[in-house]
């Protein structure tokens, strides 16, 4: 099998199966009681904690363990909210910030929506107007887009929002950047991650709360997690993330990822010549995604011809799969219908050359074998 769709998700490192054992049979201790073998579990999460926080340029407690990156961008959102607040997102949030805005906005509270420009990146012109015309509570900016990979410059955008108005919140969703590219010291408030995405278990999230940031809790409890989210902590899944972060950062490399890049559309484009790449090489993007449009074969179609002949793709967000056509791409000027012909090629350091050669010649291979058969 042929994975290429490690935006959505990637294979655990198998170096972290014996965390479970050891955390789920031996040391399964409780880390809010207090006897010496709990208050050791206690003591391995917080060297977790600051694991992932030196990944961030941040203190260990500074970071809230949460179930998934989903969770972490409602905590972020709905506890920043207060009396007629005003949140302000782009156009090209994942759906975990896109919807978790729009249920906020269905209960009274004002939302604006950011466009994008045509390099995928949130429109900073409209976005700073917007802020100096209005008082806004928080505003939310993907990092890199789960859908192109587009990169926005999240430390200029953080500098420029502080200047025009130092008291609102700037939180951004991580996810499809940490362990990637570089994320310490963005001078952001908020920041979200997942482990899943990093060759780290699923079910596990964290959000980086910058000291003197106070959020409402959105899970009331025992008090753990600085009172923010309550409920026994997932000992395993904590290490696990910590003990991935440190394996992935090491394991990813820019240089390979965009070599992979250029030896997939190269070999694809040589027998496809109507191809449609969403962003061009020449924009600001993660060589580990590639977003594209294959005019008048419809992506879900293109999907399962592959996955016959074990090559694995996506269709964009895992997270909104089962929905027509692609919000995000629609804002880049393309048509419902053509973005019901996207997929998203995604990367990870597991891949080979020659798998991605492969890949690329089997695609190719199915569309032509495709528009055979429809000209019929």
């Amino acid at each position: 099998m042929i994975y290429l769709d490690n935006a959505a998700t990637t294979k655990m490192y198998e170096e972290l199966l014996c965390i479970y054992k050891e955390f789920g049979t031996d040391n399964f201790f409780n880390p809010s009681a207090l006897y010496k073998s709990a208050l050791d579990v206690a003591v391995k999460i917080r060297q977790a904690r600051a694991d992932l926080a030196n990944f961030l340029g941040a203190n260990h407690n500074e970071i809230i363990f949460t179930g998934s990156a989903t969770e972490a961008n409602n905590m972020a959102l709905r506890g920043a909210i207060r009396a007629n607040s005003n949140i302000v997102i782009s156009a090209g949030e994942h759906s975990s910030v896109y919807k978790t805005a729009l249920s906020l906005k269905n209960n009274g509270v004002l939302c604006e929506l950011i466009p994008l420009n045509k390099n995928g990146q949130v429109n900073q012109d409209k976005l700073y107007n917007y802020l100096s015309n209005n008082k806004v509570s928080i505003v939310s900016i993907i990092h890199v887009s789960n859908e192109t990979g587009a990169i926005n410059d999240i430390k200029e955008i953080a500098k420029n929002i502080k200047k025009i108005s130092p008291s609102t919140l700037l939180h951004s969703d991580g996810v499809q950047a940490f362990g990637k590219i570089p994320v310490k010291n963005l001078g952001i408030d908020l920041y979200s991650i997942a482990a899943h995405k990093i060759k780290g278990p699923k079910g596990i999230g964290a959000l980086y709360i910058k000291k003197g940031v106070h959020l409402n809790p959105i899970i009331t409890g025992g008090g753990q997690e600085n009172n923010l989210r309550s409920g026994t902590e997932n000992v395993a899944n904590i290490l696990a993330f910590a003990a991935a972060i440190k394996l992935f950062s090491s394991h990813f490399n820019f240089d390979k990822m965009l070599e992979l890049r250029e030896i997939f559309i190269k070999t694809l484009t040589a027998e496809i010549g109507d191809i449609i790449f969403t962003l061009s090489d020449d924009y600001n993007t993660m060589p580990h995604i590639i977003s594209l449009i294959v005019p008048d074969i419809k992506g879900e179609t293109l999907l399962h011809m592959l996955e016959s002949q074990d090559i694995l793709i996506g269709l964009g967000s895992a997270c909104s799969a089962n929905n027509k056509g692609n919000r995000v791409l629609q804002e880049l000027g393309y048509t419902s219908k053509q973005t019901e012909s996207s997929i998203r090629i995604s990367f990870s350091p597991d891949n080979t050359i020659d798998e991605i050669k492969y890949a690329a010649q089997v695609m190719a291979s199915s569309i032509k074998e495709y528009r055979i058969i429809n000209k019929k």
